[in-house]
């Protein structure tokens, strides 16, 4: 094994860790050869610019973005992934900056939904969330890549999470589309069931969600809301969004009770909103006067969720016992929120860019983009 790495890649890794382009692991040279592979599989110049950090005073082109794939350890043939999710997260609702430098350490979280995701070999099945693809790891780690390395978002300095959790190396994972009569994400979404869309998500940690024993949907979609409603997880009662995985047992259980994607989310928006003194028994008290809006409603409780969609349900997981899992954003929809982008295929038209963001050409930026 030795034998196939070179003296001069060793010391480039070496002289990689030196200069500060890693988040901890090695990271492949970024040889000319290898970017201009990058490039030529997305069919795109590396002067494009993809879009702009106006905070930074940064453009991000093709050529930032194909070397820090590159060193991610992506193929080639991710890089039209990587591109819409880049671009996704330099979209302004979506507020780049702050989700690399605030003191919550969010996850940029990355949800591929479509057949070139499937083509490349992601996995949405068993391990979905964690180890083993190098596609998931890869595609997620370089979009962290360039936010420390092009944005100077780096532990020490302009990074200022106080914890974090390690959904910052990558989180990253495709769905396992549902059978009918339920729809995979990227149609819940508005687009073709032909197309490819990419989700990003300033998200905390996972959570694990276990119910094993009852298949009543009500039961199942309980044990997200307990999550849901924890009182130290600071979105409660402060309206922000989520990403709901549910696994194969849950997914199965709800879908054969006759419930629709949607019901399943109307209820947990509905019964994620949360009362004064479930807050306070966790020692969290009301805000007054602050940013965050903590309104009662006249149900005397406040919303988890402004939205429905303010709750992202995904298919993924392989069969097990009844597992899941639940992803709240570390910050309310204030300060951050999803962005989704379809991706385009090699050579298709691409959007303008420049200091002040992207004029998206018909499509790639949704179907309310073209109303």
């Amino acid at each position: 094994m030795a034998d196939l790495i070179s003296v001069e890649d060793c010391e480039a890794i070496e002289y990689a860790y030196a200069q500060g382009w890693t988040d901890g692991l090695p990271v492949v040279p970024p040889t000319r050869d290898r970017v201009s592979s990058m490039l030529a599989a997305a069919a795109i110049d590396a002067e494009h610019v993809l879009g702009a950090v106006p905070e930074r005073r940064r453009l991000i082109t093709a050529g930032i973005a194909a070397a820090n794939a590159v060193m991610a350890g992506c193929r080639p043939e991710y890089f039209p992934l990587v591109l819409a999710a880049l671009e996704a997260t330099l979209d302004p609702a979506f507020k780049l900056n702050t989700v690399t430098t605030s003191t919550g350490g969010a996850a940029i979280c990355v949800i591929f939904s479509g057949p070139m995701a499937e083509a490349v070999g992601m996995n949405g099945k068993h391990n979905a969330l964690g180890t083993g693809n190098r596609a998931n790891a890869t595609i997620g780690r370089a979009l962290r890549l360039v936010a420390s390395n092009a944005l100077g978002a780096k532990t020490g300095r302009l990074d200022a999470t106080s914890i974090g959790h390690p959904g910052k190396f990558t989180l990253c994972f495709v769905e396992d589309a549902p059978p009918l009569p339920w729809l995979p994400l990227r149609v819940q979404q508005g687009y073709s069931p032909g197309d490819t869309t990419v989700t990003v998500i300033g998200t905390e940690g996972p959570r694990q969600v276990a119910n094993q024993l009852s298949e009543r949907p009500e039961d199942v979609l309980a044990s997200f809301v307990v999550q849901m409603k924890t009182a130290s997880s600071f979105i409660v009662g402060k309206g922000g969004q989520c990403v709901v995985v549910l696994g194969h047992e849950h997914a199965l259980a709800i879908r054969q009770a006759g419930w629709t994607q949607q019901q399943a989310r109307e209820y947990l928006h509905r019964h994620s909103r949360v009362l004064p003194g479930e807050l306070a028994a966790g020692g969290i008290h009301l805000e007054r006067g602050a940013q965050h809006d903590m309104s009662v409603g006249p149900d005397g409780r406040i919303a988890t969720f402004r939205s429905v969609e303010d709750i992202i349900l995904v298919t993924a997981g392989g069969p097990g016992a009844g597992w899941s899992a639940y992803l709240p954003t570390w910050a309310p929809t204030l300060h951050s929120r999803a962005v989704v982008r379809r991706v385009r295929v090699p050579g298709e038209a691409l959007p303008d860019c420049g200091p002040d963001g992207c004029a998206l050409p018909m499509g790639l930026a949704g179907p309310a983009a073209e109303a």
